[in-house]
């Protein structure tokens, strides 16, 4: 196909100029997506490490000076060290690190309402700032179960002007006493109080944009450690709890699929908080990694109107007579469009790992929205398989352990309600900021009197704000991916005694299955058992 006539014109001037503002786009789209975030590189090396269960060079990579001196986000680092630790079985230093990150993001918080995907402020998603609570909770129990602690120490870090940025801290080993083990469970009690207040704000900040207004999980656990008290009262208070579990069940549970397959096991759970034997044993499975969040990005321009040609044939025509109409008849703007096309397909198929992969234009005019359209972005997160089943070989015997807080596939379904809830007022906002540049481009570049260097500029100038636009409402994907994808948990109806335990997860992908090795159930003294498995591949992506 030869492409002579389309750009046949009165002098020689417009196409080179036109070919030289499409280099100029074509420099400046490689300029645009080639930028990355700093903190994304140096999370990276730590994220890899402890995904593969190599906690002491996943901490060492995250741990230092270069990350916390350049740090654009203190509250991941502290909350991914907690996740470190917590992985490790060293829970004093996870509550150190989870409470330097809480600190740190309630004075971020102090001066905003709510949370927020826009903001240069980390504030976090709600729900991973819920599970900060929850986390806290446990390693106040853990310790408690445990009844000592191993020595652990962390270095000071000093920025290059000899300001201390990080204390060092330095903890001896640690047999608790009695009166320590009563306070630790004291402590886990205050801060399920504290979960259910973050709870209660969440919904008074953000409740018309988030689904997650009530959490199942924290309802359950909470049930279950007031029933471990002697006092009739707390035992009421626990049965009570219960009850509003069981109201969550039917109402805020139902937005996420899981709980199609593990209803009527998280319906027995319940039944057996109600009305707990006292030598049954809580055993709770944190499972899988959070994925990284992603950009999904809704280009606005030529081909959202020739998608809505209904007629596939047609819209066909219509996109290669497009094409042959820009060409001919606009040939003062049409080599600009055509290397405009060029620079989106690049941005099309950019392999930015925080940018969901959408494959290359297919058409022409996708490509021109890439470069010139209106272009909305907002934060996505894949959804795991919801048909996941979890089971306990203990011994010999299988249970079921029902997952009770889908955390992935919560926070993916919130996104998704989110996205559709804040589309035109987002869409408003980035449209009228386009426009306040574009129309005087369109002017300045059709003016009698502009000259070659003049449209030029016009050009260049649209394009370039249109970038600095697109980056300032690119939304904040930093996210706590550290994370358990899932928790499945359940009050074992088994005797009392040891047993070797094996977990095995099942979805449409497979099975896995790993050993969590001895676990004692049924001792009024350690009614608690925790386990944890990584990286679970066929948890990994659901489309």
């Amino acid at each position: 196909m030869s492409f002579a006539r389309p750009f046949k014109c009165k002098s020689f001037r417009s196409p080179v100029m036109n070919f030289m503002v499409g280099l100029l786009l074509f420099a400046l789209s490689g300029l645009a997506t080639g930028c990355g975030t700093g903190d994304a590189q140096r999370l990276k090396a730590s994220r890899d490490s402890f995904l593969h269960d190599d906690f002491k060079k996943s901490e060492e990579s995250l741990y230092n000076k270069e990350v916390f001196e350049h740090s654009e986000n203190r509250f991941i680092h502290y909350s991914s060290l907690a996740s470190i630790a917590l992985a490790a079985g060293e829970y004093e230093k996870a509550n150190y690190f989870l409470l330097k990150a809480r600190d740190l993001v309630n004075g971020l918080r102090s001066s905003h309402s709510g949370f927020s995907w826009f903001s240069s402020d980390y504030l976090s998603n709600g729900i991973e700032y819920s599970y900060l609570h929850y986390f806290l909770v446990m390693t106040d129990l853990m310790l408690a179960e445990d009844g000592k602690t191993p020595a652990w120490t962390t270095p000071e870090i000093k920025a290059q002007n000899g300001d201390v940025i990080v204390q060092a801290q330095s903890f001896p080993a640690r047999v608790y006493t009695s009166r320590d083990i009563a306070d630790l469970k004291q402590k886990a009690h205050a801060e399920l109080l504290a979960w259910d207040t973050h709870l209660q704000n969440l919904k008074g900040s953000v409740s018309d944009l988030t689904l997650y207004h009530n959490d199942l999980w924290a309802r359950m656990l909470a049930s279950y450690l007031h029933s471990l008290s002697d006092q009739n009262s707390e035992k009421r208070t626990g049965e009570l709890l219960a009850k509003d579990a069981e109201k969550i069940l039917e109402s805020d549970f139902q937005n996420y699929p899981s709980k199609n397959v593990n209803q009527a096991e998280i319906e027995s759970f319940i039944q057996r908080l109600e009305k707990r034997d006292p030598k049954q044993s809580l055993f709770v499975l944190e499972a899988g990694v959070m994925s990284k969040y992603k950009i999904k990005r809704f280009h606005i321009g030529l081909s959202t109107l020739f998608r809505n040609i209904k007629d596939p044939g047609l819209r066909m025509m219509i996109e290669r007579i497009g094409f042959q109409i820009v060409l001919q008849s606009a040939p003062e703007f049409g080599l600009v469009l055509f290397s405009g096309a060029v620079a989106g397909a690049i941005s099309g198929s950019s392999s930015d790992e925080d940018t969901e992969y959408e494959g290359p234009p297919r058409q022409f005019s996708e490509a021109i929205d890439n470069s010139f359209g209106f272009l909305i972005q907002f934060p996505s997160l894949e959804s795991p398989p919801p048909e996941t089943k979890v089971k306990l070989d203990l011994s010999g015997t299988l249970v079921d352990l029902p997952v009770v807080s889908p955390l992935q596939e919560m926070i993916s379904t919130d996104l998704k309600n989110r996205e559709s809830k804040e589309m035109l007022p987002e869409a408003i906002t980035v449209g009228l900021e386009y426009l306040a540049v574009l129309i005087p481009a369109i002017k300045t570049y059709h003016a009698k009197n502009s000259n070659f260097l003049t449209k030029v500029a016009a050009v260049a100038g649209f394009y370039m704000a249109k970038k600095i636009i697109d980056n300032a409402h690119r939304p904040d994907i930093r996210s706590w991916n550290y994370l358990p994808k899932l928790i499945a948990a359940d009050v074992l109806p088994v005797p009392p005694g040891n047993y070797h335990a094996k977990v095995y997860i099942d979805n449409a992908s497979g099975r896995f299955e790993k050993d969590l090795g001895d676990v004692q159930l049924g001792d009024p003294e350690h009614s608690v058992v925790r386990r944890r498995v990584g990286d679970v591949s066929l948890l990994n992506t659901h489309r």
